[in-house]
Protein backbone atom coordinates (compact mmCIF):
# COMPACT_ATOMS: atom_id res chain seq x y z
CA UNK A 1 0.00 0.00 0.00
CA UNK A 2 2.82 2.42 0.87
CA UNK A 3 4.61 1.80 -2.43
CA UNK A 4 1.35 2.40 -4.30
CA UNK A 5 0.89 5.73 -2.49
CA UNK A 6 4.48 6.71 -3.30
CA UNK A 7 3.93 6.06 -7.01
CA UNK A 8 0.73 8.12 -7.00
CA UNK A 9 2.50 10.87 -5.06
CA UNK A 10 5.33 11.04 -7.59
CA UNK A 11 2.79 11.22 -10.42
CA UNK A 12 1.00 14.07 -8.67
CA UNK A 13 4.26 15.94 -8.14
CA UNK A 14 5.07 15.43 -11.82
CA UNK A 15 1.64 16.79 -12.73
CA UNK A 16 2.25 19.80 -10.53
CA UNK A 17 5.58 20.57 -12.18
CA UNK A 18 4.16 20.01 -15.66
CA UNK A 19 1.16 22.24 -15.05
CA UNK A 20 3.37 25.02 -13.68
CA UNK A 21 6.00 24.89 -16.43
CA UNK A 22 4.34 23.21 -19.39
CA UNK A 23 0.83 24.63 -19.42
CA UNK A 24 1.65 28.34 -19.67
CA UNK A 25 -1.26 30.17 -21.27
CA UNK A 26 -3.76 27.36 -20.70
CA UNK A 27 -6.87 28.14 -18.68
CA UNK A 28 -6.65 24.79 -16.85
CA UNK A 29 -3.15 25.52 -15.55
CA UNK A 30 -4.07 26.59 -12.03
CA UNK A 31 -6.85 24.08 -11.31
CA UNK A 32 -4.52 21.23 -12.35
CA UNK A 33 -1.65 22.71 -10.33
CA UNK A 34 -3.65 23.09 -7.12
CA UNK A 35 -5.40 19.75 -7.60
CA UNK A 36 -2.12 17.87 -7.95
CA UNK A 37 -0.48 19.79 -5.11
CA UNK A 38 -3.46 19.16 -2.84
CA UNK A 39 -3.48 15.46 -3.69
CA UNK A 40 0.24 15.17 -2.92
CA UNK A 41 -0.25 16.91 0.43
CA UNK A 42 -3.19 14.63 1.26
CA UNK A 43 -1.01 11.56 0.60
CA UNK A 44 1.76 12.98 2.82
CA UNK A 45 -0.62 13.57 5.72
CA UNK A 46 -2.30 10.18 5.24
CA UNK A 47 1.04 8.34 5.35
CA UNK A 48 2.04 10.31 8.44
CA UNK A 49 -1.17 9.28 10.19
CA UNK A 50 -0.65 5.63 9.21
CA UNK A 51 2.88 5.68 10.66
CA UNK A 52 1.67 7.27 13.89
CA UNK A 53 -1.00 4.58 14.31
CA UNK A 54 1.55 1.82 13.71
CA UNK A 55 3.92 3.21 16.36
CA UNK A 56 1.18 3.61 18.98
CA UNK A 57 1.50 1.05 21.79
Amino acid sequence: MIKFLEIIGFALIGGTVFSYLGMIGNELRWPVFFGCAGGALAIIFYRKRIRQQENKP
